[in-house]
């Protein structure tokens, strides 16, 4: 077999899926258009997962074509709407795809290590103060 044949096979089948998935989320995208966009001067705000929040959190996931992350969780708002969420169990993380959420993740990721006792890391500091605004302002980290 050629091997252009097996590429062109591999890019139909991903289509396809891709297709699917569009279909399935594309009634759920629509609910983005009622909200206001947050911004990243908003407050953030870092606390444990209550059970009213399973189904937000549901469909964080499936919006990061993930699955759910195993409980205990961290939930991370940017104005007072979820946009992640990281496994105390497994350090597993979701986050919203269509908001800017780097920064979320990152104090998460913090907090995780708060909670676990780690010590701090050295050096750390002064790379992040390297990263350009620009990439923390479009979440491309």
């Amino acid at each position: 077999m050629n091997h252009t044949y097996l590429e062109l096979i591999t890019i139909r089948l991903r289509a396809e899926e891709i297709n699917r998935r569009a279909q399935v989320l594309g009634p759920r995208l629509s609910e983005f258009g009622d909200r206001p966009e947050a911004r990243l001067r908003d407050p953030v705000t870092v606390r444990f997962a209550v059970a009213d929040d399973a189904r937000e959190l549901t469909r964080i996931a499936e919006l990061d074509n993930a699955s759910r992350p195993a409980d205990p969780l961290l939930v991370g708002e940017r104005a007072g709407q979820p946009i992640a969420a990281l496994s105390l169990a497994d350090g597993t993380v979701v986050a919203n795809p269509f908001v800017a959420s780097a920064d979320v993740v990152a104090l998460l990721r913090l907090r995780a290590r708060q909670l676990r006792g780690e010590p701090r890391r050295r050096g750390r500091r002064r790379r992040l103060m390297l990263i350009p605004r620009r990439a923390l302002r479009h979440g491309d980290l």
